[in-house]
């Protein structure tokens, strides 16, 4: 078991305290009730206010407590490599696919016009994100994915492998995507400044309140926690990897998946001159990916997964220090300072949904590691159906009953068995630049 490590992130050391919102204490009534206040849940609260509806945002701890508040803070406006534009078309089908494409590719867009709109102070950067290539046949992905972004009218680029060593400070990839739209934020900061803004638009949020229960009354549903309750006409689950007994038919519908990161020593301005000085995150194509950015406070922060079992966190800390010497053999001896972890929920093909539940009761889930800039933009699209502007036909993703994952228990061990194998992979495909 590992124990909570929220307060252990460098997030949580960086960041300006929390907003101490209200707990529910007293019965009350509203047009929607949102439960989760992670990225989705709030994005969605956010544009259902904006719309004029009354809504109603309960949280169990605080605002970005589960992954929102402790991913690494990539803004990347695409999905895994295997999802392509044109491989969601042929999931979706043309109407469809498009219009989950079109969301897809302006998220980056959205997101960092939502944070200038709203001035919210979260070390925002939009300077692109970068999928560097470890293969010539993954260069070759790239240049696809490259074509199909480009051919939908979004910035994509192509990058040769001189440019990207220029750009990363790393020898032996064969070229990068780059997606100019994306970047980086303090995910923490942002997940506070979102609850804030929430509220200025009168989102009713209220923390520190598990939910006991969800009950259907007549039309109507209520929520109810230990001190109080909230009536609504609809109800959105939010809680992503966090639902567990909530809602056990979501639950058994996903696959939590715990990732862990760090974050180095801080470096002075000459070794950020030197790697990754377009200060672009990135997420190279191997299985078992490297990732890496610049935080802040002029960290090398990054992470993944780790196997089961005892000593995890000790674990942690040996297995990144080793990779980023590994892959940044210029930084030197590299010293973990700050390391946690979060759980994030996996779909087995990858891609968004929405659940519906019962009339009225609805669950969106599967961001998949993606959900710092798509939680904003399938928040709005997510609002604008809630809201009667969408019909379920035209709304950007199936909505479908939850569909339990076959031998779930074994599942979730999934990652984990599969990532030898990646690593495995990787080690024989990688090569080196002519």
């Amino acid at each position: 078991m590992v124990s909570e490590t929220f307060g252990a992130s460098l997030w949580s050391a960086i960041t300006a305290p929390a907003t101490p919102y209200p707990q529910l204490a007293e019965d009350c009534e509203v047009d929607i009730i949102v439960v989760g206040a992670g990225y989705l849940g709030m994005n969605t609260a956010y544009q259902l206010a904006v719309s004029g509806l009354k809504v109603a945002l309960i949280e169990a701890t605080e605002p970005g407590f589960g992954a929102s508040g402790r991913n690494t803070g990539f803004v990347v406006p695409t999905l895994k490599k295997a999802l392509s534009p044109s491989s969601v078309v042929a999931r979706f089908g043309e109407k469809r696919g498009e219009a989950f494409n079109a969301m897809i590719g302006g998220s980056g867009t959205h997101l960092f016009s939502l944070m200038r709109e709203n001035r919210m102070d979260c070390a925002a950067e939009q300077t692109g994100w970068m999928q560097p290539a470890h293969s010539r046949s993954a260069l070759a992905g790239c240049a696809a994915q490259v074509a199909d972004w480009q051919q939908r009218g979004f910035s994509a680029e192509l990058l040769d492998g001189a440019e990207t060593e220029r750009r990363t400070g790393m020898k032996g990839y064969h070229g990068a995507m780059l997606l100019s739209t994306g970047g980086q934020i303090n995910p923490l900061a942002y997940a506070r400044e979102l609850a804030r803004a929430c509220v200025a638009r009168g989102v009713r949020l209220f923390a520190r309140s598990p939910v006991t229960d969800i009950v259907a009354d007549g039309s109507r549903w209520i929520v109810k926690s230990a001190n109080g309750q909230i009536r609504g006409g609809q109800v959105v689950l939010t809680t992503n990897a966090m639902v567990g007994k909530l809602c056990p038919k979501v639950d058994a519908a996903i696959i939590p998946t715990r990732s862990f990161q760090i974050a180095t020593q801080r470096f002075g301005e000459d070794m950020q001159q030197r790697i990754l000085s377009a200060r672009s995150p990135i997420a190279d194509s191997r299985r078992h990916l490297f990732a890496a950015r610049w935080s802040p406070d002029g960290r090398i922060v990054g992470g993944g997964l780790v196997y089961p079992g005892p000593f995890r966190m000790a674990r942690t800390r040996k297995r990144f220090e080793k990779r980023f010497q590994q892959f940044l053999p210029e930084l030197g001896s590299v010293r973990a300072e700050y390391v946690w972890t979060g759980t994030v929920a996996v779909t087995l093909d990858a891609l968004p949904r929405l659940f519906t539940l019962a009339p009225g009761l609805w669950a969106p889930i599967g961001c998949n590691g993606r959900g710092v800039a798509l939680t904003a933009a399938f928040g709005r699209e997510l609002a604008n159906f809630l809201a009667g502007k969408v019909s379920a036909d035209d709304f950007v993703v199936p909505i479908t009953a939850p569909d339990p994952i076959p031998l779930r228990s074994f599942a979730t061990l999934g990652p984990y068995f599969w990532l030898p194998y990646s690593e495995m992979k990787d080690r024989q495909e990688t090569e080196i630049p002519a």
